[in-house]
């Protein structure tokens, strides 16, 4: 088949795609902040960025669709591809600070994709306080889950600030042509029949094991048939709705905030208690968000939380692909009343537990069946989450973007149905956290990241960064918050 037609969005990330552009509760963009000391050398730059979309060739990808709607988009190299209307640059105006930043990255992440052009723009953004820029890539989360983000970076940016004589040379542009509704029609029903005949045989697979099995060892055989199914109930389940007493409301717009704490006090706090840096993280989430009830005069016993889960290295991972390789646990967990330790622990068994389901490796299948079920349905079941969380380990040394230094590295994820989405990228030894709030749920966003910090600085007992970034924090650690 001509690689003018491109493939076809599969699984996840067609599902993505589709209940992105259904509903804009949905909206599913990811916009990776890296702060640099200074400006970077704007030609450099350039060159870096049209390198980078041929060792990740999603970049020059636009979505080809189908006449008939029936199936999932394709993504086909773009014939007109023009870096200059996917990356540009502006100055903040004198006088500017974090907040006015943050505004203009809120306004980036709530404004649409062309959907006919590749799915992703960079902006490189001067005149931040004390001479730092920040080069800002918004992504579409059909294209690249976080660790997709992490592996583009490590493509951008560099060792050092000169440029690097033995970094290996960049392939060829993807070949692109004009396709017509015609050779996608025809493209589109060649990978439906596929999936179909793999789909059968994959059937056919299952029904023969399963008759053997139930011939030479029939306890064991369907015992694991019947934990499959199960498995399948719980993670397929609809819930009812969000478990908060507070954070009901949900919109289409959102807020984001962001703080910084040393990384060595979370990683501390874990191997202290014998658990990983992800339970420290939801152990300190859980904390700020017990806090935040607690001061509006109400009690979270357990909130539903969304944890993804990586596949990169499984059996099922599409492993070279820059496409998704995730799949979301959706859990209550129990906030109220418990120590640090416990909410810790909890968090650790219970990701623990649902990693551990045989269906969780059935994302992409579930996916797929999704394609039939209507977009409010999904947007519903959405808002029936608390808060995700997410943490994407980053590079422990410093980098260098076109001979600026990159300082900081924040992840600004949209909501997609939840009321708060809190993801923390670790870098150069700093834990970096991006905090979006859906402003009905939240209406006051510097409430709860005040409690957020409190609760980080109760597990690691040490200070966290202020939510503006060139002010001092505005309390030591224990202080109530004031309004």
């Amino acid at each position: 088949m001509s690689t003018s037609v491109g493939t076809q969005l599969r699984g996840w990330d067609a599902a993505t795609f589709r209940t992105a552009s259904g509903d804009p509760i949905m909206r599913s963009t990811v916009v990776a902040v890296a702060i640099l000391d200074k400006s970077p050398d704007w030609d450099r730059l350039q060159y870096r960025m049209e390198r980078l979309t041929c060792f990740v060739p999603n970049l020059r990808m636009r979505p080809l669709y189908g006449a008939l709607g029936w199936s999932a988009p394709r993504l086909a190299p773009d014939p007109d591809f023009d870096l200059s209307v996917h990356l540009h640059r502006y100055r903040l105006p004198e006088g500017s600070g974090w907040s006015d930043f943050l505004a203009d990255m809120r306004r980036m992440s709530l404004t649409d994709f062309d959907r006919n052009r590749p799915l992703w723009e960079a902006i490189l953004v001067e005149g931040l306080p004390n001479g730092e820029a920040a080069f800002c890539m918004k992504l579409h989360h059909s294209i690249a889950d976080g660790q997709a983000t992490v592996m583009i970076a490590l493509s951008l940016f560099e060792l050092g600030p000169d440029v690097n004589p033995d970094e290996p040379v960049a392939p060829p542009p993807p070949e692109a042509a004009d396709v017509d509704q015609a050779e996608i029609l025809l493209a589109n029903a060649r990978d439906n029949l596929d999936r179909g005949r793999k789909a059968l045989e994959e059937g056919a697979r299952a029904v023969l094991g399963l008759a053997r099995g139930s011939l030479t060892d029939p306890v064991e055989t369907w015992r694991r048939t019947w934990s499959s199914v199960t498995s399948l109930g719980r993670v397929a389940a609809i819930p009812e709705g969000a478990m908060s007493p507070l954070m009901k409301g949900r919109g289409t717009t959102y807020h984001f905030q962001t703080f910084e704490l040393p990384f060595a006090g979370l990683r501390a706090a874990a191997k202290s208690r014998g658990l990983n840096v992800n339970d420290a993280f939801m152990g300190a989430v859980a904390t700020g968000l017990d806090i935040y009830h607690r001061e509006h005069g109400e009690l979270a016993e357990n909130l539903r939380v969304n944890v993804p889960i990586s596949l990169r290295g499984d059996a099922g991972d599409r492993s070279g692909q820059e496409s998704n390789a995730v799949s979301i646990a959706r859990f209550p967990m129990p906030v109220a009343g418990l120590t640090i330790d416990e909410r810790m622990k909890s968090a650790h068994d219970l990701v623990a537990q649902w990693k551990a389901e045989p269906a969780i490796r059935m994302a992409d299948p579930l996916a797929e069946v999704s394609w039939f079920v209507p977009v409010p349905m999904l947007a519903q079941a959405a808002r029936a989450s608390d808060v995700t969380t997410s943490n994407v380990p980053g590079p422990p040394i410093p980098l260098y973007l076109a001979g600026a230094r990159m300082t900081a590295a924040f992840p600004l994820v949209a909501t997609i149905g939840a009321a708060v989405n809190i993801t923390m990228v670790t870098y150069d030894g700093t834990a970096c956290i991006g905090v979006s709030t859906d402003d009905r749920a939240i209406p006051v966003p510097a409430r709860l990241v005040e409690a957020l910090r409190r609760g980080f600085e109760e597990v690691t007992g040490a200070p966290v960064g202020s939510p503006d970034r060139y002010t001092p924090a505005s309390h030591p650690p224990g202080d109530t918050p004031r309004d």
